[in-house]
């Protein structure tokens, strides 16, 4: 099982490929390497390589070149985020893709690195202008990068499930199919990847994870740890085992997991919600850690996914997207100071877990995916609890 962690680098943040700092991203890379992580997932952020439609920056990919490299000395694989896309609960998007109209957003629109207050956002998948710059900065990464051996693989538009949702489910999925494709013929050897809310599971209309593989990328699930409703419970290791066990069931084979966010109190502080979202004390998000861990492993799961590597920094608050929303600043796995959390003692146990597996009937889930949902996780949550998971030479 291949286990990875978004990053960005922890005071350069966002502007990576702006302000690129080989000294830091050697520094960390290796620190990431030495707690038993195999991989990075990075955004490509659009309006960096592609500041203006018909140009792709030489200068971001002279800077992805050394990022590659100093990912190769570190023996860890990188998974690129291609056209992003949605990142740390931001949508990041070049200002040549927009049209100038007020729309109401349901997340915060980050334009050339700045917060957008007003423009409506050009399809991805049916504007004509988006599509054709899509296939310039992608000829131009598959030619450059595409035999390179530390790319892990490509995530097409992060955010993608986000994205789709509001779209024509067909033309979202012919426009991931058509993607899939060019950059499989540019670079064989590099597959691609789509992450799928939970929460899209039981929704009749949604893309699921069959159709993803039809469009010829694999799909992963991402499970929000810090949401707090009826499904979504915080730190639940039940409620990850039954959507990862679900999401497995609709694809007919195992999926990867990534965890989206998962937010700390500071030191000392209790697990609490605040402003509907879960801040859990670095005891507890340890035991969580350790536990899914443990689930994936047993699940057989390809690649585990945490979110993010550090916290940010004070002095960055005032930056976009991390001005609102005090979760976004406290999800990584170092602290803002560098020091590492306590629960990165989790990630190179041993450690096994037994949950009960519900035999999914996946017909009929489809005919009512909203009923049948209801159903089975009624029934998950009603089996026995599974017995605490033990240390390797235990169990």
């Amino acid at each position: 099982m291949l286990l990875g962690i978004g990053y960005l680098p922890r005071r350069t943040g966002p502007a990576l490929w702006r302000d690129f700092d080989p000294v830091e991203i050697s520094d960390e890379l290796a620190q990431i390497a030495a707690l038993g992580f195999q991989a990075v997932r990075v955004p490509l952020f659009w309006a960096d390589f592609q500041p203006r439609q018909d140009e792709v920056s030489l200068k971001a990919l002279e800077h992805l070149a050394q990022f590659l490299q100093i990912a190769s000395e570190q023996q860890l694989r990188v998974h690129a985020g291609l056209w992003a896309g949605m990142w740390d609960g931001a949508l990041w998007w070049p200002a040549w893709g927009l049209t100038p109209a007020p729309l109401p957003l349901n997340w915060p629109m980050i334009v050339n690195n700045r917060r957008a207050r007003l423009g409506r956002l050009r399809s991805p998948f049916a504007d004509e202008r988006v599509l054709e710059s899509r296939m310039l900065l992608a000829t131009e990464l598959a030619a450059n990068f595409g035999d390179h051996p530390a790319l892990l693989g490509w995530e097409p538009l992060p955010g993608f499930g986000r994205l789709a949702a509001s779209a024509d489910k067909t033309m979202a999925l012919e426009w991931l199919a058509a993607s899939c494709e060019m950059l499989a013929n540019a670079s064989p050897n590099l597959p691609c990847s789509c992450l799928l809310a939970a929460d899209a599971l039981e929704a009749k209309t949604a893309i699921r994870p069959q159709d993803i593989l039809a469009a010829g990328a694999q799909p992963s699930l991402s499970v929000a740890t810090f949401a707090s409703d009826r499904r979504r419970l915080p730190l639940s290791v039940r409620w990850v085992i039954f959507t990862l066990d679900l999401m497995s069931a609709l694809a007919g084979q195992s999926v990867s997991l990534c965890l989206a966010g998962l937010p700390t109190a500071p030191i000392g502080e209790e697990s609490a919600a605040r402003d509907g979202i879960y801040y859990a004390s670095e005891e507890d998000a340890a035991a969580y850690l350790r536990a899914v861990i443990a689930i994936a492993r047993q699940r057989q799961c390809p690649q585990v996914w945490l979110w993010r590597w550090a916290d940010i920094p004070e002095d960055q608050w005032d930056r976009p997207p991390y001005e609102i929303g005090g979760w976004r600043r406290v999800t990584g796995l170092l602290r803002a100071d560098g020091q590492a959390k306590m629960w990165t003692n989790a990630l190179t146990g041993d450690d096994v877990i037994d949950y009960p597996k519900l035999d999914f009937d996946i017909e009929a889930y489809l005919a009512d995916p909203q009923m049948q949902f209801e159903k089975y996780w009624r029934q998950y949550q009603w089996q026995d609890d599974p017995r605490q998971f033990v240390s390797g030479a235990d169990a």
